[in-house]
């Protein structure tokens, strides 16, 4: 299963024409939403009798097939952004029926028929003591946050709005207006604090003949009125243009790669660009027009797979990232956070040559990828291993911590992640190992303000603030 992870690696309840979330079990005809490489929601109930639609919000077709081989219920392969029902489900009697893409075959789900008594939800599940507090909603499918100048803005995937919120007194958030519209898919936004400029990572259908998308950045001047290309043609495709931070006058990128793998993801297919995919690239903040070969493009950091954010440690030039590790290497190819001092040479970590796991006694360790000639010994190691596929995804410094959330996955035996976790760093960029702080839902980003740590719930639309100063 692709993570973002957005991104992607992404849940999307059944949306109304009015952009809201309602339970499916309260229709008589269900919804299943494709979103980033994901069936959303993961568990759909349903009533016997009731039927069953596939709404496709990505930009590649999808479908919905009964496992194993569509024999109980199956979709025609549906384009995107449009719909199409899911035949036979009227007749399927009671019990629980699992469901795949047979285009995609990681992305899985599950049609519950009378079992369930409504939608299964991932409520938060809040450790003692951490004073977590509902604070904001109703911003569907909300991708990335940032703190600016008063206000929380935060970028919806399935509408391509930033929308705008107040911060008001004790942290609660004002209901959302639009400040910014016309995206895609936007995965990342950030200002930068010297002139008001709002920087959004979005995708787009690619122009390269066998890649499914290209990365473009957008420049949004102060009140959101107008924009302006800052970067276009950032190549990725299985992954996208994820999280960014402004530091020092540049703006630094998190570029996603194309494949699973490091290579084509079929025969003759294009497979990643080594300095440009899986890669931390910087460019000048007034920069526009440029495109991935420009001069003006510095490579920080390579040998990622779907990094999907960068922040930096206050007073430093120390570069954090989370990476999602491959899909395919189980039990290696751990989710990462790295580290990239961009004041020095850029850091090659390895991906695809060299992939993460642990040994039978729980240590670190490495293997070479057999499918790539690179050798583990020259690359830089992690800051510290995350877990098998929790996807891990945004991050945000505070206090002393790097908070990071897990989206989590919907596959395999096991769920993981759906939880936020913290990593201690000392003075000296030391960091220890996880801990966590949150479980629940689908957190996808996180920022942090005086009144502590926004958590942005990719599932619910829900804003929760972590008041950090009772943890």
């Amino acid at each position: 299963m692709t993570r973002r992870r957005l991104l992607l690696v992404a849940l999307l309840a059944a949306v109304t024409c009015a952009g809201g979330l309602t339970p499916v079990a309260a229709s008589s005809t269900a919804t299943a939403t494709t979103v980033g490489f994901t069936f959303v929601p993961p568990v759909i109930s349903i009533a016997p009798g009731d039927s069953l639609q596939l709404t496709n919000s990505d930009l590649v077709p999808h479908n919905l097939h009964s496992a194993p081989d569509g024999s109980l219920f199956h979709s025609p392969d549906v384009a995107p952004g449009t719909t199409a029902p899911v035949a036979d489900v009227e007749s399927l009697p009671a019990g629980q029926y699992p469901f795949y893409c047979t285009i995609h075959p990681w992305m899985q789900g599950v049609l519950d028929v009378g079992t369930l008594p409504g939608l299964p939800t991932l409520p938060p599940v809040v450790l003692p003591d951490t004073g977590a507090l509902p604070v904001g909603g109703a911003v569907v499918t909300p991708t990335s946050l940032v703190a600016h100048d008063g206000s929380m803005y935060v970028a919806s995937y399935a509408t391509g709005v930033v929308s705008q919120m107040s911060i008001l007194p004790g942290g609660l958030l004002g209901p959302p207006t639009p400040y910014a519209s016309g995206f895609t898919n936007p995965l990342g936004i950030t200002f930068d604090p010297a002139d008001g400029t709002l920087f959004v990572a979005d995708s787009h259908p690619s122009a390269t003949p066998g890649r499914t998308t290209d990365g473009r950045v957008w420049a949004v001047d102060p009140g959101g009125a107008t924009k302006a290309v800052v970067i276009d043609g950032l190549p990725n495709g299985r992954h996208n243009t994820n999280g960014m931070e402004v530091h020092g006058a540049r703006l630094f990128i998190a570029n996603g790669n194309s494949t699973d793998n490091g290579g084509p993801d079929s025969p003759g297919g294009p497979g990643d660009v080594p300095d440009r995919s899986g890669a931390l690239l910087s460019v000048p903040v007034d920069a526009r027009g440029l495109t991935s070969v420009s001069p003006e493009v510095v490579v920080e950091a390579t040998g990622m797979r779907n990094v999907y954010d960068v922040a930096f440690r206050p007073g430093t030039d120390e570069a954090w990232m989370t990476m999602n590790g491959p899909d395919t290497f189980d039990p290696f190819g751990e989710d990462l956070l790295l580290k990239a001092d961009v004041a020095g040479a850029a850091p090659d970590f390895g991906f695809p040559g060299c992939i993460y796991g642990r040994d039978g006694q729980g240590a670190v360790t490495a293997i070479d990828n057999d499918q790539i000639d690179r050798s583990c010994g020259t690359h830089q190691t992690p800051e510290q291993l995350l877990g098998l596929h929790v996807s891990a995804d945004g991050l945000v410094f505070h206090g002393g911590y790097i908070y990071i959330a897990e989206f989590g996955n919907f596959f395999g035996n096991e769920v993981v992640g759906h939880r936020v976790v913290r990593v201690p760093v000392g003075s000296d960029g030391v960091s220890g190992p996880p801990q966590d702080v949150i479980v629940g839902a689908a957190p996808l980003d996180v920022t942090a303000t005086d009144d502590g740590v926004y958590i942005a719930d990719f599932a619910t639309g829900q804003i929760t603030l972590l008041r950090t100063s009772l943890l």
